[in-house]
């Protein structure tokens, strides 16, 4: 189960906020009723295997996010000719400011 912790118990009672962690699983640490922030327990398997777990949702994010706007600006409709093109264009775009530069 999730709990929702304001920033100041865990500023009063961070013990006791890091063993319901460890017995409680996630929590949601909130800021003025706000979510700021998550708490999860670390696992056995190690800090390096946690950064990457967290490495890879936050690429997960990046992607989503990248896959919604291009649903919304309609890119994701693009044909592989028409994203081609769009890429020698900008190519284009980018050799000639460099030529004036």
């Amino acid at each position: 189960m999730v709990s929702f912790i304001s920033t100041r118990e865990l500023s009063k009672q961070p013990g006791r906020v890091l063993r319901q962690v460890k017995t409680e699983g996630p929590q949601v640490i909130t800021q003025n009723g706000t979510p700021a922030a998550y708490l999860i327990p670390a696992s056995r398997q190690g800090i390096e295997a946690d950064l990457d777990a967290l490495r890879r949702l936050l690429l997960g994010r990046a992607l989503d996010t990248a896959q919604g706007e291009a649903a919304r600006s309609g890119a994701s409709e693009l044909t592989a000719a028409e994203i081609a093109a769009e890429i020698a264009a900008s190519r284009r775009k980018r050799r000639s400011k460099t030529k004036t530069a």
